[in-house]
C-alpha cells in the first residue's frame, strides 16, 4: 500500500503525506517565473535550431499586487441623500504603493496638473507616476479631479476648512490609484461580501506574521531544500513532510503562492529523484 499525497493541492488534510506514487509528478516553480509578470513561451526543435514564441506579459500584475483591501483600513459613511460607501485610510494607499514601488518621490509620487474653485469647492486635478518594478519604466496614470467643499457647518454656523485643499488631493491621488488596481475591491463591491471581507482579513493576519515575511520565507525554502538533500528515500522525505512543512506551506500560500509551489516542486522532484533511483536498483538486482 502506497503512502498518500499532499504536496501540491491546498485544500488537502495534513493528515496526508508526499509519496504517494499515483501522483503526476511537477517539476519545481522557478522563482522568477512563479512571481514574475511575463512567462517563455516553450522552445522547440526542428533540425537543431530553436524556436522561441513571443513572450507573454502579464497585464494584471500590478492589478492583483493591489486590488485586496485590508479590512482595518476601511470604515463605513453615509453621506447626505443616505449615499452609504466604504472610506479607505489614505495612509494605507501610501503605505502599500511603498511596498510596491518603493519610497514616494522614489518610487512612485503623484504632481498636481491644475486647480480651480467653484461653487465655494476646491477642484484639484493630480495625476500618479510609479516606476515599473520590472521594467523601471516611469508610468503615469491618467489625471482625475478631487473636489472638497471649502467651508464646515459647525454648531450652526459656517467656518471656513483650512484642509480643503489636502484632502481635494487626496481624493483625486486616490482615484488615480484606482487606475491601477489599488483597493479595487471596493469600488467593485467585493466588500459587501461578508465573506469574503474574512478572506481579506485573513490574508492580512498572516502578512503580518513575522514567520511569512519575504526573508522569513527564504530562509524556511532554503531549510527544506537541505533538508530534502539528505533524503535517502520515501521513509526519510514523509518524515520532512510532517515534520510541519504541510502545514507552514499553507500559511505560506495565503501570501506567497510562488513560493509555496516552488517549495512544493521541491518534494515532487525530490520523490521523483528517489523512485527513478529505485526503480534503477531494482533492475539491478534482477
Amino acid at each position: 500500500m502506497s503512502k498518500t499525497d499532499h504536496v501540491v493541492a491546498d485544500t488537502e488534510t495534513p493528515e496526508s503525506s508526499v509519496t504517494e506514487s499515483n501522483v503526476t509528478e511537477t517539476a519545481p516553480v522557478d522563482a522568477k517565473s512563479g512571481g514574475g509578470r511575463g512567462s517563455q513561451g516553450s522552445k522547440g526543435s526542428a533540425g537543431g535550431s530553436r524556436v522561441e514564441e513571443p513572450q507573454r506579459i502579464d497585464t494584471m500584475f500590478l492589478w492583483n499586487r493591489l486590488k485586496r483591501t485590508d479590512p482595518k483600513a476601511t470604515k463605513p459613511f453615509t453621506r447626505a441623500g443616505g449615499f452609504r460607501g466604504t472610506q479607505i485610510d489614505p495612509t494605507w494607499r501610501f503605505q502599500m504603493m511603498t511596498e510596491v514601488f518603493g519610497p514616494i518621490g522614489k518610487g512612485w509620487g503623484y504632481e498636481q496638473v491644475d486647480w480651480t474653485i467653484a461653487e465655494r469647492m476646491i477642484f484639484i486635478c493630480a495625476r500618479v507616476w510609479y516606476v515599473d518594478p520590472e521594467t523601471k519604466e516611469k508610468c503615469f496614470t491618467g489625471p482625475q479631479w478631487g473636489g472638497t467643499e471649502m467651508v464646515r457647518r459647525r454648531n450652526g454656523m459656517e467656518m471656513p476648512d483650512d484642509e480643503c485643499f489636502k484632502m481635494s488631493m487626496t481624493d483625486a491621488v486616490g482615484k488615480c490609484l484606482l487606475q491601477i488596481g489599488l483597493a479595487a475591491d471596493v469600488y467593485m463591491g467585493q466588500f459587501d461580501d461578508s465573506k469574503y471581507r474574512e478572506e481579506s482579513e485573513a490574508f492580512y493576519a498572516a502578512k503580518s506574521n513575522p514567520d511569512l515575511q519575504p526573508a522569513a520565507v527564504e530562509a524556511f525554502e532554503a531549510e527544506v531544500k537541505r533538508r530534502l538533500g539528505a533524503c535517502l528515500d520515501l521513509d526519510d522525505l514523509e518524515e520532512v513532510w510532517r515534520s510541519g512543512v504541510g502545514t507552514r506551506l499553507r500559511e505560506i500560500g495565503a501570501v506567497d503562492r510562488a513560493a509555496q509551489h516552488r517549495i512544493t516542486g521541491l518534494f515532487a522532484q525530490k520523490k521523483a529523484e528517489i523512485l527513478k533511483r529505485e526503480e534503477e536498483d531494482g533492475r539491478e538486482a534482477a
